[in-house]
């Protein structure tokens, strides 16, 4: 029987609007209270002069407008201009050749003397990009920041831009050191625990895909979808952190916007964009030499029960020259080199933007190619763009978009893997041994060798013999017209078709690699995976807007609108194992442990939203936003929302609001106070981020017995599963000071993240193993703050300093069915009330015990009143004491025994700081920029370390195991080695929690302008760079700069792949 669905009671709804009243109010009293300062007098004009901030020359030409309004005028010889005005709080805007764009409140002044910066300073009173479209900078009531100046143009991803240059406003950290990977982004916190927590990506008002959860067959390798953009073809990069409503299920972990370049000038123009860069590889890890490995294989044989006369006869431990065996062991291979090359990369892109009256354009054609650092991988792009407006009617325009791009990548596998990552290899292979075979007779040859005598694979017969390749594809199709009813009402539509598709291939050889055991099947000898992915995406979203100004005084802007979203996933896969041959690579159906998967999901959302924005006098703002959201994820009996149609509905409000109090009357005596804004918003967003179709009952296919397919439960229904629902408030402030010298920007936020989205383990008589649910809450509270200083404008030399700082605490404050933990990489993550996301958890260490006293004492039984070793319990049943040489593990339950009560938080992978610091010299034509990254109080779980220095197993270890424990007395902070680690020393724990804070000088720039304007030359300039150059930190890795993919559970973890490393470029922009 059908359930009944009924309108519910909705305790968030309420709550939220009952906030909504007291900000409104708050609002009203805050404007009732400027109109009483106000003066009701008005002037008929202003009359003031411009002048060359350096100089006090006066500046000819430039332009004068009343900010929203149709008054204007233009500067005389003199640089003096008189203007009409509606109020004595009108904002002007002015705008010359040569000099940044400023903004200026009247504050009742008659007379105004305006000094212009030039415009080599980064701007201060650019338009900022909104979602409903570019707003001046003293109409802004949210949080949010624009850049439209790169100082690095060697990216293949706009994200690996922002990790630099936005480094204050949101929190990234690299995935992999390889082109193209890019971050993993994180504005203002964590907000979710298992649902996406990366921002939403809007290109040309087109959400995108961004495809964080698409796993790929390559180790090591990311999909990200903002590498088919390329950095040349983007005119700005817009981050909000507030007033993200609009987008409501989707925006709760805030919204960067991208928009492409267009044509805005008729006269054809043509660009050329040249670069290449050389990347350093990677530097080694401190490795034991053949000498000290030799050593430490000799012990851990020991170890295993092997005997003197057992070893020798493996051939490595071989002291006679005269031996064959001798030249086989006695080599000094520097295994990083063999894997490791100096990276490269060659980009071109060409442009052309002009048009008509009737028609403007821009159009594109990129290339770029890349070796990287590993060797015998690399990719190479080619991107095509062509964006145009016509006007096909005097009251109808259209915008046209279309992008294609194709990359192709050759991979190898990358990160912790001892069979098939040559990385890997290369770091825990003996270098005793050679790459090259020997002869029977000891004579080198010069075939590679095969794995060694120890069990550790060849890295470059991997590196030769693997077939790994990803080709991807994108192409969209936007069309945009815009339709004027008449002067305050357009009805505008962005419709979009977009498919990507990517095809994934997979080899690993049998020669160079070491046998691996597959659970349930057996032994596997070679492998090959194959993947092919396809998404299709169409996007609509219709506005009709109404924007009208009554009086001078009273603007208002109101929309509504509907946006729809229809996404197709589909992914096929098959793998499969022993071909018995390296030459057999391709997948035939008739070989060991076939497996084939697929995924087929389609995903439909519908989005009703309304907003009003209101602005008096210039004065006061106020933003109201509605969205209502349904989609094909959400449980059709959820507890929030509203019920219409047998669907769920999430609704999310929110009000922004602003004052300039710069255009006070008050104000006026504060002439170093040149602009001055205060912002106050709240509301609410949500994450839609459930898995497609995890709120109904589904089956799946699986074989039975090899010969036969069946179906299987594979989840539950659930109908209550919703979204999550972050309430966020923000207060900021925004100052420019001493006539736009210093420039400062500051915000509190404080958010609260409801209904998260928990992976629980089902009741063993449904039949299935987890059910998502909602439950929980968590939250966020921060700040940031930005300022921009002009610290010297002479005539040879200017130069502006500016820096970018984050922080925020996050907490999970409720978890109603309990803690849990979460395997990663061989650690724990623990998900707790009063705890971080992603707090590592583990154990502590006190040290190694020296000696067999100090260990047979290490815990005192105070009921029976005598002191005993620490113990841990084995499998069976029994006990095993610590003793000299083990680590001494801290207690948390006094019971004598380590186990699992032993466990607390040893990390927190959240920084307390984290931003950049820039510097920008201009010296006539030339131009010098440094930028600094920086992040403070953040840990990193290092795994490869947590590897390379377990003493565990045979494989090569760093220089620390050198220091092993090894005798009574001896003082060392590493444990002794012994085969398998019987007493787990190399357990997660504090020993592989660093401080991973970082100062990195990120990008160098030196660029010049060449004095060369003539009818076929508009402009030249000429730039070298370098990046990664040096960094300040403590960490024992390659690179503290690190996470281990893009879900929360891995942020700060040293997976072990790529890190970055330094890069220096050369390259032009031609201009004709």
């Amino acid at each position: 029987m059908k359930k009944r669905t009924t309108i519910l009671p909705v305790n968030t709804l309420q709550q939220s609007l009952a906030l909504f009243k007291s900000l409104l109010a708050g609002l009203l009293l805050l404007i009732a209270t400027g109109l009483s300062a106000q003066q009701t007098a008005a002037i008929d004009s202003l009359r003031g002069i411009i002048q060359d901030a350096r100089t006090g020359e006066p500046i000819m030409a430039a332009k004068i407008s009343v900010v929203n309004k149709a008054s204007s005028a233009v500067t005389d010889e003199q640089g003096r201009f008189a203007i009409a005005l509606s109020s004595t709080k009108d904002v002007l805007r002015i705008e010359a050749y040569d000099y940044a764009q400023v903004e200026i409140p009247v504050r009742n002044r008659k007379t105004l003397t305006i000094k212009l910066f030039p415009d080599v300073f980064t701007p201060s009173f650019s338009t900022v990009t909104t979602l409903t479209g570019e707003q001046p900078r003293a109409r802004q009531v949210a949080a949010g920041t624009t850049l439209q100046r790169f100082t690095d143009q060697t990216p293949l991803a706009a994200d690996e831009i922002m990790q630099a240059e936005l480094g204050g406003v949101l929190k990234a950290n690299s995935r992999s050191g390889l082109p193209g990977l890019g971050s993993a982004l994180f504005i203002r916190g964590i907000n979710s625990l298992n649902a996406n927590a990366q921002p939403l990506f809007v290109v040309d008002g087109v959400v995108w895909n961004s495809q964080y959860d698409v796993a790929s067959i390559q180790e090591g390798y990311f999909s990200n979808a903002l590498e088919n953009i390329d950095l040349h073809d983007v005119e700005s990069i817009s981050v909000l952190r507030d007033g993200t409503s609009l987008y409501g299920s989707k925006a709760s972990n805030g919204v960067i916007i991208i928009t492409t370049k267009r044509g805005k000038d008729p006269v054809t123009k043509i660009g050329l964009n040249v670069l290449s860069s050389l990347t350093s590889a990677p530097e080694s890890l401190p490795m034991m030499d053949g000498e000290s490995y030799r050593l430490y294989a000799t012990d851990m044989c020991g170890s295993m029960g092997y005997t003197s006369a057992n070893i020798a006869r493996w051939g490595f431990a071989e002291t006679n020259q005269n031996s064959p065996l001798y030249p086989v062991y006695h080599n000094n291979t520097d295994w990083n080199d063999q894997v490791y090359r100096q990276g490269k990369t060659n980009q071109y892109l060409i442009d052309v933007t002009g048009g008509d009256e009737k028609a403007m354009y821009y159009f594109s054609v990129g290339l770029a190619d890349s070796k990287s650092v590993i060797k015998e991988t690399g990719m190479s792009r080619f991107n095509t763009r062509f964006n145009t407006d016509l006007k096909l009617l005097n009251n109808l325009e259209m915008g046209v978009n279309v992008g294609f791009t194709r990359i192709e990548r050759t991979l190898q596998d990358d990160g912790i893997n001892p069979y098939t990552s040559p990385t890997w290899l290369a770091k825990i292979k003996s270098p005793f041994v050679s790459p090259y075979s020997f002869t029977d007779e000891g004579v080198i040859t010069p075939d590679y060798a095969n794995v060694d005598v120890l069990g550790i694979g060849n890295p470059v017969q991997v590196l030769l013999r693997s077939l790994n390749s990803t080709k991807k594809y994108r192409v969209n199709v936007n069309v945009a017209p815009e339709y004027r009813i008449n002067k305050a009402l357009t009805l505008t539509t962005v419709f979009d078709y977009s498919l990507d598709k990517s095809v994934e291939r997979r080899f690993v050889p049998m020669t160079g690699t070491r046998p691996r055991y597959i659970q349930n099947k057996g032994f596997s000898s070679n492998e090959i995976n194959s993947q092919v992915m396809r998404n299709t995406a169409i996007f609509s979203d219709t506005r009709l807007t109404y924007e009208e100004t009554f009086d001078q005084l009273h603007h208002l802007k109101a929309l509504y609108g509907i946006r729809f979203i229809d996404n197709y996933y589909e992914s096929d896969y098959a793998e499969e194992h022993n071909t018995g041959d390296d030459n057999n690579t391709i997948i035939t159906g008739s070989n060991d442990f076939l497996l084939v998967d697929g995924i087929n999901n389609k995903t439909r959302s519908l989005s009703n939203y309304v907003q009003a924005d209101y602005v008096y006098d210039e004065r006061y703002m106020l933003t109201a936003t509605m969205a209502i959201d349904g989609s094909s994820r959400f449980g059709r009996n959820t507890e929030d929302g509203i019920h219409l149609s047998d669907r769920s509905w999430a609704v999310f409000p929110a009000i922004n609001a602003g004052w300039l109090l710069s255009s006070e009357s008050f104000m006026k005596p504060l002439e170093a106070i040149n602009f001055a804004k205060l912002r106050v918003g709240y509301g609410l967003t949500g994450n839609d981020g459930i898995q497609d179709y995890e709120a109904m009952t589904y089956f799946s296919i699986v074989q039975f017995m090899g010969v036969g397919n069946g179906l299987a439960l594979d989840n539950l229904a659930n109908n209550s599963l919703q979204w999550e629902t972050t309430g966020r408030a923000n207060l900021g402030l925004d100052l420019g000071l001493f006539n736009d010298r210093v420039n400062l920007t500051m915000d509190l936020y404080r958010s609260r993240t409801n209904n998260l989205l928990t992976l629980r383990r089902a009741p063993y008589f449904t039949g299935v193993n987890y059910r998502w649910m909602n439950e929980g809450s968590m939250t966020n509270n921060g700040y940031e703050v930005s300022a921009l200083v002009k610290v010297l404008n002479t005539k040879p030399l200017k130069w502006e300093v500016g820096f970018g700082l984050g922080h925020y605490d996050n907490t999970i404050t409720s978890l109603p069915k309990g803690a849990y933990t979460t395997s990663v990489f061989g650690g724990e993550v623990l998900t707790a009330v009063g705890e971080s996301v992603g707090s590592f958890y583990g154990y502590k260490t006190l040290g190694v015990f020296s000696h067999e006293a100090e260990a047979a004492n290490a815990y005192y039984d105070a009921e029976a009143g005598v002191s005993r070793p620490l113990v841990k319990k084995n499998a069976d049943g029994s006990y095993s004491p610590f003793l000299a040489g083990d680590i001494h593990f801290e207690e948390v339950v006094k019971d004598g025994i380590i186990d699992e009560k032993d466990k607390q938080v040893i990390g927190n992978p959240n920084p307390e700081l984290f931003g950049n610091i820039t510097s920008r010299f201009y010296f006539n034509r030339f131009t010098l920029t440094t930028l600094f990254t920086y992040s403070l109080g953040n840990d990193v779980y290092n795994y490869s370390r947590s590897q390379l220095e377990a003493g565990k197993d045979i494989s090569n270890q760093t220089k620390a195991m050198k220091y092993r424990w090894t005798g009574e007395h001896q003082i060392t902070t590493q444990p002794r080695a012994v085969f398998g680690d019987p007493m787990g020393n190399a357990r997660f724990s504090d020993r592989w929690i660093e401080d991973a804070s970082y100062l990195r000088l990120k990008n160098v720039k030196l660029s010049y302008d060449l004095p060369l304007k003539s009818t076929y030359f508009q402009g030249v300039n000429i730039w070298i760079s370098a990046n990664n150059l040096l960094t300040w930190s403590n960490y024992l890795g390659l690179d503290p700069d690190v996470t281990g993919g893009n879900g929360v559970y891995v942020q700060g973890i040293d997976a072990g792949l790529v890190p970055n490393t330094p890069s220096y470029a050369v390259g032009f922009r031609l201009n004709l």
